[in-house]
């Protein structure tokens, strides 16, 4: 076991990733519901792949022993996977609601609550700041996490659009936008992982595979 890297979990209290754990699936909860009562599809892309982040906290919850690397690395490949085929699922939801153009606008009232989310990612990006000093792996979940924020604001200005000028394309069209970017970080990250080996997750933010 690399002492840097078991150091380095010690930053990551399990009471802590629980906690941000039961943030996440609150506000995932929430929002799928405002989904459903609103009709908005950018709202339910948020909430989904909000859920997905529930495997990161998987992750962090590995004790660090004999195993620990393999266990990073099973985990990981399988969240990065998991979040890849919801990505491509978001976008062929959107691509379908696009084409269709029903012409039924979402409540943009509801998609306020996409601030839930926005919350939840701070909360996540807040316990990974530790990690991410020293370990790659826990970088680019912390920039996920924040990229994940500024995507929910830039959605956030769906809801004046949809308010004022009742475009019932800009739903669908924020949550394409949700499943492309998940598609291009999951999949760079996976390319990344098959190129460098399994140490990448355990490499230092500073080394190149």
């Amino acid at each position: 076991m690399n002492p840097d890297l078991a150091r380095t979990h010690s930053h990551v209290p399990a009471k802590l990733v629980l906690t941000a754990t039961g943030i996440t699936l609150l506000a995932g909860a929430v929002e799928l519901l405002g989904a459903w009562r609103g009709r908005s599809l950018f709202l339910a892309a948020d909430a989904i792949h909000l859920v997905a982040h529930l495997g990161i906290f998987g992750v962090l919850l590995i004790p660090p022993g004999r195993f620990h690397e393999r266990g990073e690395d099973v985990t990981t490949v399988a969240v990065l996977l998991l979040v890849l085929i919801i990505a491509m699922g978001i976008a062929y939801a959107s691509i379908r609601e696009l084409i269709s153009a029903r012409g039924d606008a979402p409540e943009p009232l509801f998609m306020l609550l996409a601030l839930i989310g926005l919350v939840a990612n701070l909360a996540t990006a807040y316990l990974l700041r530790k990690p991410a000093e020293n370990l790659w792996s826990f970088r680019a979940a912390l920039a996920h996490e924040l990229s994940d924020g500024a995507l929910t604001v830039v959605g956030l200005l769906g809801v004046p659009a949809i308010k004022i000028a009742g475009w019932p394309w800009v739903d669908p069209g924020l949550s394409l936008m949700i499943g492309a970017w998940l598609m291009a970080w999951s999949g760079r990250l996976l390319i990344r992982r098959v190129r460098g080996g399994p140490k990448i997750w355990g490499q230092e933010t500073g080394a190149r595979p």
